[in-house]
């Protein structure tokens, strides 16, 4: 649908240059420099414009009196006169204003009796339409013919070229109504046609599409592997549009349209067929991205995960960007002046973009370093929390307050990261404070017992279980623990801490001792020089 909308916009501007342009030559200029301020009714230019007058209004026993007519042809001149219409319609871009508006007709082409109208081009090579002076005939049904008539050479060469068109038969029986010239210079008769082909066309393609998937369906059913049926089935509209447009070219052919028109159709069928390429490879990558992902997913590949989606969209943009100068080519435009500009320019772009190109390759460089996945729990400077999405621009972390910031992933690839999911287990760290009154036999005892019970718990890691006294502190005496829980998931080491604490706990009451608090102890010394400890609140 993208491409169809893209190849419409391109075509709305072409359309209307290419409607003025033909195959054949009738840009001869007139011959005169100085053009007279009224055009001479006997001139080639006044001859030319009153046949193609009386053929558009279906008058054609008097456009034949503009037709040198042998014996041979002279009871055919309304047919040939409306066959030469025809031809001139579909094979020449005529313009009478191009023609001499005097009565001798071009005097500076070395042809005295004769004008060159244009040329056309036929299977035998380039044939020249010509008119030739002839002089006034008197007869009764003659009188007042035209000076100026197409010369027989050419009246003798219009059945063939007639022929040329295609369907001679359908033509001279199609009222005259339905030759009229319609717009974009279609015949009526072939805008009814179009009608009636387009949903043909429809109807044709789907059949054609669905009986290829059917015969390579065939053949799928019969391998080990599902890729080729996926493929299949993500290829069915790319099979469609690429049917119709192999269809279309033949059928448009019948149509004869003429060469202002036929230029544009057959662009417009062909970037059909290219934007079914296009749209296949589209289809293609998104299946591969899903297969590689799943295969990640499977295999426990985090790299592959972050990494494909990435690589996938960097395709997209690469085949887009293909599609649209490939149709800019297909509707003539200078893709490669394009191009040079988008050089230079890219320089300026470049450097207006720097910030988002410089995240752009951060994320691949996330992506090949495996800085982290999506599921970590990780910490950039002050933000800390769980990776959501990896983008090309920027990474989205879910803080603790369920806020998600996005970081860029240019500041990402520069700054240290804390991955917390890449810990093979997690250390458990706290101080016991116990009271001054603790004797050293109790902390002892107290010691042990802690070191014991840690290296009892079936998740401890025991080559690394510290339990020593560090410092003799303001209020107690400070006992250290330190150890690693085998495990990575943060609620089982909630629980395993929170059962070592309580275990702590009883350790310190059963032998007797407590856990300090802050206090303060005053002594009063007495006129004697004792001293009483004072309680203070």
């Amino acid at each position: 649908m993208i491409g169809l909308v893209m190849l419409a916009a391109f075509a709305l501007p072409l359309a209307s240059a290419t409607a003025q342009l033909g195959l054949g030559d009738a840009s001869k200029p007139a011959a005169d420099s100085a053009e007279p301020a009224v055009v001479s009714s006997a001139s080639p230019r006044a001859a030319v414009e009153e046949f193609l007058r009386l053929a558009d209004m279906g008058d054609f026993d008097a456009a034949a009196a503009y037709l040198a007519l042998s014996p041979t042809t002279s009871s055919r001149g309304p047919q040939l006169a409306r066959r030469l219409k025809v031809v001139l319609d579909q094979r020449l871009a005529l313009d009478a204003a191009t023609l001499s508006p005097l009565a001798a007709g071009d005097t500076t082409d070395g042809d005295v009796m004769g004008d060159i109208v244009g040329t056309i081009a036929t299977r035998s090579g380039d044939a020249a339409i010509r008119l030739v002076r002839t002089p006034r005939q008197t007869g009764a049904r003659n009188a007042g013919a035209a000076r100026w008539q197409f010369a027989a050479g050419t009246v003798q060469q219009v059945d063939a070229w007639y022929a040329e068109l295609g369907a001679p038969f359908l033509r001279d029986r199609l009222p005259a109504s339905m030759m009229r010239e319609g717009p974009f210079h279609l015949f009526y008769w072939q805008w009814v046609a179009l009608a009636i082909a387009l949903p043909l066309l429809i109807v044709v393609s789907w059949l054609l599409g669905a009986a290829l998937r059917a015969v390579l369906g065939r053949v799928a059913r019969r391998t080990v592997t599902d890729w080729d049926d996926l493929l299949l089935e993500s290829l069915r509209g790319p099979f469609r549009l690429w049917a119709g447009a192999i269809v279309a070219l033949p059928v448009l052919g019948l149509l004869q349209l003429n060469p202002r028109v036929d230029g544009f159709v057959a662009a417009l069928v062909r970037g059909l067929a290219l934007i079914a390429l296009f749209w296949a490879l589209l289809r293609i990558i998104g299946l591969v991205q899903q297969r590689l992902v799943q295969s990640a997913v499977a295999t426990g590949q985090s790299q592959a995960r972050t990494l494909v989606p990435l690589l996938s969209n960097i395709l997209r943009v690469t085949v887009a960007i293909v599609a649209l100068l490939v149709a800019l080519a297909q509707f003539g435009y200078p893709v490669t002046t394009l191009l040079a500009g988008l050089g230079i320019g890219g320089i300026a772009v470049a450097l207006a973009a720097q910030k988002t190109v410089e995240h752009l390759f951060g994320s691949v460089s996330l992506a090949a370093d495996r800085a982290f996945r999506v599921g970590d729990w990780v910490r950039v400077g002050t933000t800390e929390g769980e990776v959501e999405r990896i983008g090309l621009r920027s990474t989205s972390i879910r803080t603790v307050e369920r806020t998600v910031v996005r970081v860029p992933n240019g500041r990402l690839a520069d700054d240290r990261i804390e991955t917390f999911g890449e810990r093979d287990r997690m250390a458990f760290r706290t101080d016991l404070d116990l009271t001054y009154d603790t004797t050293p036999e109790q902390f002892e005892a107290i010691r042990n017992d802690v070191e014991a019970a840690l290296r009892a718990h079936p998740a401890i890691w025991p080559d690394r279980v510290r339990v020593y006294l560090t410092t003799f502190a303001e209020s107690a005496i400070r006992m250290n623990v330190t150890c690693w829980f085998q495990t990575t998931d943060i609620n089982e080491f909630v629980k395993y801490r929170h059962d070592m604490m309580l275990e702590f706990m009883r350790i310190v009451q059963r032998h007797g001792s407590g856990f300090a608090f802050p206090s303060r102890t005053v002594y009063h010394v007495g006129s004697g020089g004792s001293t009483s400890p004072v309680p203070v609140d």
